[in-house]
Order: structure tokens, then C-alpha cells, then sequence
């Protein structure tokens, strides 16, 4: 079968499609013609006339498309050029948004099929099936689909306890070189890395976060040596120096992180760093870890308290005590380690007040760095449900970027506070009181990204 796999618009800077790239090493080698169209290394959409010109030349049988919630819109107008210019076609979405928002994406008849969760074992089961001419769906885990009479049907979700059963991804395949050539480089200094996958699942609860949703509760992991041969191959064949474990859970088997540090450092890799850019939960850690990572190739951690505010934390259910995070800042920076953190500004219910607090403990407790991001509601989520059930939003709504200044969401207590202004103040003085902090971390930037992010939160500080 002739197999379209498309990649929606994105910023290159610090996205690929390292979810394409697992779906193309996974099926078997010379069964499908699988070629990719990313809309975001072309900077295309799906109206584009280079989209419309693959969609008529390579004539596919099978186009799948990936979907995170921030950039859904666009990929209406890909599957509205796929039934136009490839109306034979079979339409197939997977990703974050249709696992979560599955049964209203579902109703779109544009859409035939889509996945929920992970799909690298389940794809080449759907497209052996969907060669036959009486297809049998019903052991594809994660598949989605109308049955003949339109009864929309759905499978348990994959969940594969031996991850080094999934091959690694095909960086080739997704165009590695032609994003690191666009400045692909997500919270790290180094401009050749890479982005791999160490662990999978979140046994936690936050409100606001699908990651439980999209990979279960149950932390998974890959085996070391598996880890490590792809290190070593990226390293040896790609020339990659830096290593982005884009995990949401690396340290929550502590035992297992030193593991895999102390076969790092036994690897005796010359110039390679780590990176955690998603973050690590404080929780799950102590100070013999902390410089392991440090002794690995860690430069900085990135943690995520989300908040300063008490009454927000427990809104969020994070399930952190902000008690605990000066004394985990001060063993990570005793390591050796430079420390960002994340925070929301703007959740439901938060006021002036909770949002001050956030504030504080960004710029008191002694990060190196911190990301003030603007709450955006993910379908799906319980914040979402919670919010169209209360009329606060409508089923539908689409979120935008987190830190380009635009909020589709503002809790109603702070309809008349300027987030962006508020934002770059708080930047400003903490800048002045610290510019060697600032000057040490703008390494771990691309400098277009960091003046594209302050051109567009000066831009949203005047227009609304």
C-alpha cells in the first residue's frame, strides 16, 4: 500500500515528528511505500499547492496525520485537501488529540480512522487488515472506526510492557538533518541533538496534562543496553552530541535513572550532554542521583512545580508541597546543576493574587531560569471537562501556544489583566537583579525562537 504520513505545522525549533518516525521503523521493511509530507519543515499548510501536488502524484492509499490539540486546525484543512485530491484514500488521525477528544473527532466524517495512545505495534496490523477486502479491526489495539452501519466501535488502547519490543525511530525518515538545520533545539545548548524516548507513563493525577491519557499510569521503560546502542548509534552515525530524553517521568524509578547514568558515563562518549527539557518530578530523586546526572552529561534539570500558589496546586492536583522545593533547588544547584522551572499562569479559578505567588517563588527560590506559560485547556483533560460542563468554555474549544502571548482562556476574575505585560515585567526585574544568570542560560536558546516568543509577547502586550 502506498502509505501519506503527515505532519502538521509546527515551530521546527523545538518539535519534530518523532511520533512519524516510530511509525515508519515499525513496519515491516519493503511492505508499504511510506513517504512523509511535514507542513512544518516545507512551512506549508494543507491548502498548499506542494500538498496538493503529493496528494495528486503519489495518489495515496492510506494518509495518516498526527494531532496535538494546538495545532488541530490545521488539520482540518489537511484532511479537506485529502478529499479533495485524494478522494480514495482511506483518512487515519492519531496523536494526543484524537486519543483524549477521540469520540467527537470521530464524528467528522473527513476522519475514517483513528488511533488512541501509542500505535507502533497496532499501524501494520490496521494496514494488513485494511487490505483485505473483508477487514477485521477487532484486534487492532487503539483503533477507532464506523462499522458498516455506522456504529462507531473502539478497541482497548496498546500498552506494551516490553518497550524494546518498538523499534527505535527512523530519524532519517523524519528529516533529522533538515531540522537541525532549521535550529531544532529544544532547551539545550548543543545544535546537534536528538530527541529519544527512555520511558513511557504518569502514574499522577494533574488536572490540566493528558500524558496518563496517552500512555497510561503504569511507568514503563526501555532496557539499558537498548538506550544505550541507540546513544551510541546517533552519536557514532549522526554526529549528535546532545541527548533530549523527551520522558515525562525519568527519575520516577530513581534506581533505574542511576542505572542508565552510571552506563552513560561508563560509555566514555567524548562532548555528550543530556538533557529532560519536559521536566522531572521533584519527588522522584535525591542527591546521589542529582550528581550522577551531573557526572552523565547533565548541564541543567528542568523541574515543575506549576505554581507558587497552595490553593492553585491543589486545583491542578499536583500533589506537590512547595515546602519541599527550596531544599531539591539547593541539592540540584550543590550538584553542580542549573535549574529551570515551569510554571501556569491563569488557571481556573486563580486570582491576582495566587498569580503574585507564582511570581515569588519563580523569582526567590534560586532558579537559574523559569518558563511563566499561559494555562491553555486540553480537550479531553478534566480541567477541560470541568470547564465546558460549567459553561466556562465551549466542547470544541482549540487551545493556542503556551508562550506566544495569546490566551483563548482567561479565568473570569482576571479578564482585565494584560498576561503578557505582567509576564515580561516579571522577566525584566528579575533579569536586573540577576543578569549573569540570564547571560549563562540564553546558551541553552535558540536565539530566533527567544526573539520570535519576546517580538510576539510585546506584540500581544499592546493588542489583545
Amino acid at each position: 500500500m502506498k502509505v501519506a504520513l503527515v505532519w502538521p505545522p509546527f515551530d521546527t525549533m523545538y518539535t519534530m515528528p518523532l511520533p512519524l518516525g516510530y511509525l515508519k521503523s515499525n513496519l515491516p521493511a519493503g511492505e508499504h511505500d511510506v513517504r512523509i509530507f511535514d507542513c512544518a519543515l516545507r512551512s506549508v499548510d494543507g491548502s498548499s499547492s506542494q500538498f496538493r501536488d503529493f496528494l495528486r502524484e503519489f495518489n495515496p492509499d492510506v494518509v495518516g496525520v498526527s494531532s496535538w490539540s494546538s495545532m488541530f486546525r490545521s488539520v482540518g484543512t489537511i484532511l479537506a485537501a485529502v478529499r479533495e485530491f485524494a478522494p480514495r484514500a482511506k483518512t487515519v488521525l492519531g496523536g494526543p488529540h484524537a486519543t483524549v477528544y477521540f469520540d467527537r473527532v470521530i464524528a467528522d466524517h473527513a476522519v475514517d480512522y483513528l488511533f488512541r495512545g501509542e500505535v507502533e505495534l497496532s499501524f501494520p496490523l490496521f494496514l494488513t487488515e485494511l487490505e483485505k477486502s473483508a477487514p477485521d479491526f477487532s484486534s487492532v489495539k487503539g483503533l477507532v472506526w464506523r462499522k458498516p452501519g455506522g456504529e462507531v466501535a473502539m478497541n482497548e488502547m496498546e500498552r506494551v510492557n516490553d518497550l524494546d519490543s518498538i523499534a527505535p525511530p527512523d530519524y532519517d525518515f523524519m528529516n533529522l538533518e533538515g531540522y537541525l538545520r532549521q535550529g531544532y533545539r529544544l532547551h539545550c545548548p548543543e545544535p546537534r541533538n536528538a530527541p529519544i524516548l527512555a520511558t513511557r507513563g504518569c502514574p499522577y493525577r494533574c488536572s490540566f496534562c493528558t500524558a496518563p491519557m496517552m500512555n497510561g499510569k503504569i511507568i514503563r521503560k526501555h532496557s539499558i543496553p537498548y538506550l544505550t546502542a541507540l546513544i551510541r548509534q546517533l552519536y557514532e552515525e549522526k554526529g549528535i552530541r546532545w541527548f533530549n530524553l523527551v520522558d515525562d517521568n525519568f527519575t520516577y524509578d530513581t534506581a533505574w535513572a542511576k542505572e542508565f547514568c552510571r552506563a552513560v558515563i561508563d560509555m566514555g562518549l567524548k562532548g555528550v550532554g543530556f538533557g529532560t527539557p519536559n521536566g522531572i518530578r521533584m519527588q522522584r530523586g535525591d542527591k546521589e542521583l542529582w550528581l550522577l546526572m551531573k557526572q552523565a552529561g547533565w548541564r541543567s534539570v528542568v523541574v515543575a512545580p506549576e505554581s507558587g500558589s497552595p490553593r492553585t496546586l491543589a486545583a491542578m492536583h499536583k500533589d506537590f508541597d512547595l515546602e519541599t522545593l527550596p531544599g531539591v533547588v539547593r541539592e540540584l544547584k550543590e550538584a553542580g546543576l542549573y535549574v529551570q522551572a515551569f510554571f501556569i499562569i491563569g488557571y481556573p479559578g486563580e486570582t491576582r493574587e495566587d498569580i503574585q505567588a507564582t511570581f515569588r517563588v519563580a523569582t526567590e527560590t534560586g532558579f537559574d531560569f523559569f518558563y511563566l506559560n499561559n494555562f491553555q485547556p486540553l480537550p479531553g483533560t478534566p480541567v477541560y471537562n470541568e470547564l465546558v460542563s460549567n459553561g466556562e468554555i465551549v466542547d470544541g474549544f482549540l487551545p493556542a501556544s503556551y508562550s506566544d502571548g495569546i490566551r483563548n482562556y482567561t479565568p473570569a476574575g482576571l479578564a482585565k489583566e494584560n498576561f503578557p505585560l505582567l509576564i515580561l515585567s516579571t522577566y525584566l526585574k528579575w533579569a536586573l537583579r540577576r543578569p549573569r544568570r540570564l547571560l549563562d542560560m540564553l546558551r541553552f536558546f535558540n536565539p530566533k525562537l527567544l526573539a520570535k516568543k519576546l517580538a510576539l509577547n510585546l506584540f500581544r502586550v499592546f493588542v489583545k
